[in-house]
Parts: C-alpha cells; sequence; structure tokens
C-alpha cells in the first residue's frame, strides 16, 4: 500500500487507526511524508511498529506526484516481484472491505489500473463515469485515490513525472499507461469516502493556487507529449475555464491566477514555481 501525506495529523491518524483495526493483510505499506509538521510525524512514528510502516521522510513538499513516484521507488526497492499497489489518500475514509473489494475487481480482468473515480476524455470534455455496482467501465483518466494497479504494470510505464509540483500529474501518468497499451476502469466503490479537502473551491486561498498549477501543468503535458489532439483539447479547455470564470464573476486574482499558470507552462518553468502559501513566483526551468 502506499500513502502521501502532509500536514493533516487529525485526518491520517483516523485513517492509521481504522487500518489498524481492520487488520488488513499486506505486505508492505510505505508512508511518503512530504515535509510536514511535527504533529504529522508523531503520529507516524506512534504507529510505525504497529502497522509495520515504512516511513520515506522527505526534506521539503515536493507535491504530490513526485511523492507517489518516491513512494513507488521505495516499494520497487522492497519488492521488484510486488504485484499489486493500492493506493490510500489522507483525505479518504475507507472502510474494512476496501482491500479486498479492490484486490477482487482486479484480478483475472484485463485491466492495469482500476480506481473509484474516473472520466472519459473527448475534445475539449470530460465525462465522469458512473459505473453500477457490478461494472467496470473502460477510463481514460482515473484517480489515484481509491486505486489499484498491476505494479509490474507501473514498472513498465514508468512512475509519475516528479517536477511539477501539484496537478495534472495524475491525468499524465494516465495517459502514459494507455499509451503503453494499458487499460484503466472505473467501480462504484461503497468502500470508501473521498472528502477531497485539499481543493476548496470558489475563491478559497486552495483554489488559487492549484488553478495556477493546474493551468500551468496542463501546458507542460502538451510540450510533453505534443499531439494536434492534445493541442487543441487544451486550447478548447483553458478557453473555456477563462472564459467561463469570467462569466461567472469568477475574482481576478482566480483569472491572474490561471494566466500566469499559462505563461508559465509555455515558458517551461517547473517544480514549485508559485509559492502556494504567499501565492509569489520562484521560477525555475
Amino acid at each position: 500500500m502506499l500513502l502521501v501525506t502532509y500536514n493533516r495529523p487529525d485526518l491520517l491518524k483516523h485513517l492509521l487507526n481504522a487500518v489498524q483495526h481492520f487488520n488488513w493483510n499486506y505486505t508492505d505499506f510505505v508512508i511518503v511524508d512530504n515535509a510536514s509538521d511535527p504533529a504529522t510525524q508523531l503520529i507516524l512514528e506512534e504507529c510505525k511498529s504497529i502497522l509495520n510502516l515504512t516511513i520515506v521522510s522527505l526534506a521539503e513538499n515536493i507535491g504530490h506526484g513526485a511523492g507517489l513516484a518516491s513512494g513507488l521507488d521505495q516499494l520497487k526497492e522492497l519488492n521488484t516481484e510486488l504485484d499489486y499497489v493500492v493506493f490510500l489518500e489522507d483525505d479518504s475514509i475507507p472502510k474494512a472491505n476496501y482491500l479486498s473489494f479492490l484486490l477482487a475487481k482486479i484480478q483475472d480482468t484485463r485491466y492495469s489500473m482500476i480506481s473509484s473515480a474516473g472520466s472519459l476524455v473527448s475534445l475539449g470534455k470530460r465525462r465522469a463515469l458512473k459505473p453500477t455496482d457490478s461494472e467496470i467501465l473502460t477510463a481514460d483518466f482515473a484517480l489515484f485515490d481509491g486505486a489499484i494497479a498491476r505494479f509490474q504494470d507501473l514498472l513498465k510505464v514508468g512512475f509519475p513525472v516528479r517536477d511539477w509540483f501539484m496537478m495534472f500529474d495524475d491525468f499524465e501518468y494516465c495517459y502514459r499507461i494507455r499509451k503503453e497499451g494499458f487499460n484503466i476502469g472505473v467501480v462504484a466503490n461503497p468502500h470508501l469516502e473521498i472528502l477531497h479537502e485539499g481543493w476548496g473551491g470558489g475563491v478559497s486561498h486552495s483554489h488559487l493556487w492549484r488553478s495556477y498549477y493546474q493551468s500551468r501543468n496542463y501546458i507542460l503535458f502538451v510540450r510533453l507529449h505534443f499531439t494536434w489532439w492534445n493541442f487543441f483539447d487544451c486550447l478548447i479547455l483553458q478557453n473555456k475555464r477563462l472564459i467561463g470564470g469570467l462569466i461567472s464573476g469568477a475574482t481576478w486574482n482566480l483569472t491572474r491566477m490561471r494566466v500566469l499558470g499559462i505563461g508559465d507552462g509555455l515558458k517551461n518553468f517547473k517544480g514549485k514555481s508559485l509559492n502556494p502559501k504567499t501565492l509569489k513566483r520562484n521560477l525555475l526551468k
């Protein structure tokens, strides 16, 4: 199992207490600590021996995608013959049958990754998939949150991008999974509550910096995987967000963050080019 955490000590404690109570059978449980505060570190140390955790403590917050890549590196080092990896998030609440449910869904199927949420991608549009209880629907994109994947297939694909900090790394990774000829599925998962605590929405501070990185990294995605289809898909969606935001009365700060993100993507700026706390830029190519 793999979890990336950053400064959510209460949710993390709730999650780890639940895992202990469920008495799940797993070979390795890797938690990547993205340079969290002491409260998070204390919880991890308290649970380390109880849950047989492997803790990867990072010197700085490198973002979710890079954190996942670091965790997958660690899993590879621990067991190169690993069959499956199950992803957990510190803002999602699993139930007792979460692990067995995902294993039962992926075994004896053609899918390399099965998630609890995903969508189909068409030019300038995204359509969320809503499978019935018994269905596995083929997806173009799926969340890591609530997902299980065949580890040997991930080794062939490679791991998530490490220099985008936040946002869109999951879309890019799903694109590479499909490009390698593997399939992604989505199921209705009654054993997981996805909270999405970090997104915020509206005019929240979190929504501002996440919109910047979403806009920037979409441009970086097109630079990395250029096709005319990807170019026009990006062009349509970026304009939809900008124009839609103006029509809906979005604040100037939100529009400014999106425009800055697009510009910095065109200039190929990567990493933590915007400080999430101060919204000040630190531009590195």
